[in-house]
């Protein structure tokens, strides 16, 4: 599915096809138009942030917002699905979506652009993009009916699809209706140990819990299969004579596991 962008006041292409979406950017707000149907999107950015983050990430947050007017309301705290909903709650009534962005997600103007009109389109009450975990060979959602611990894998035509519902997925850049939301008790992020009363085997993360209930609420929330954001992961880059690249890199848990570098590293004191 192809997506045309337009600023407020350029003109529509002659050559335009009247089934292909259409997003026309105003300075504070957004209209979605797909073939005869158009709609105007009040969308209000949210983030839970430390107090320390990635510059980066704040560099794709302006650089991709600024040209919507949209000034993302964060709050900072140590608990972050409590941050996350305390910045929801006031804009809940005043806004049509909920734009989520975590510190470490790398995007562009154009990724906010072409979720939004899949949204639109799709009629999902939410939707994230693609996003690998960090420290991991996977993506961050679980299939529709799967468990968030079961490992699952696509076919080839799953990505055929614009848009796949799920039933968990992240907040790295993430459309949410805010009716959705209003229809979902409180707290919406709920953690939950597991049986043995620690957060090591089978508990709810908060991240879990808010969709879980965003599920149980009777919502839809879906994955856009072409759309991928990147995950900011600090690496720890280590001199070697060995690998052919004079370097080899180490997750930084991996290093406080043991606080050893790897056997590929060269110059270790230890």
């Amino acid at each position: 599915m192809g997506v045309l962008f337009l600023r407020e006041g350029q003109d529509v292409p002659k050559r335009r096809k009247e089934a292909r979406p259409l997003l026309i950017l105003w300075s504070d707000a957004m209209l979605v138009k797909v073939g005869s149907v158009d709609a105007e999107i009040k969308v209000a950015a949210v983030m839970s942030t430390p107090r320390l983050g990635f510059t980066d990430n704040f560099f794709c947050v302006s650089s991709a917002l600024a040209p919507h007017g949209i000034a993302p309301v964060k709050i900072t705290g140590a608990f972050w699905g409590q941050c996350l909903q305390r910045a929801i709650e006031p804009v809940l009534d005043d806004y049509d979506v909920i734009l989520t962005i975590d510190y470490d997600t790398i995007f562009n103007a154009r990724t906010v652009e072409a979720l939004l009109t899949l949204m639109m389109w799709s009629g999902m009450d939410a939707i994230a993009p693609l996003q690998s975990r960090r420290e991991a060979n996977c993506v961050m959602f679980a299939l529709d009916g799967k468990s968030v611990k079961e490992k699952t894998q696509v076919n080839e035509d799953w990505f055929d699809k614009p848009v796949q519902r799920v039933d968990t997925a992240h907040f790295g850049l993430t459309f949410i209706r805010t009716a959705a939301i209003k229809k979902m008790k409180k707290p919406w992020f709920v953690e939950i140990a597991d049986e043995n009363g620690t957060y090591e085997g089978d508990h709810q993360d908060a991240d879990i819990g808010f969709w879980r209930q965003f599920n149980e609420a009777g919502n839809k929330l879906g994955i856009a299969t072409n759309v991928s954001v990147g995950h900011a992961e600090l690496m720890i880059t280590w001199p070697s004579r060995t690998t052919g690249t004079s370097k080899i890199q180490q997750h930084t848990n991996e290093y406080w596991a043991n606080q050893t570098a790897p056997a590929e590293a060269w110059g270790v004191v230890k």
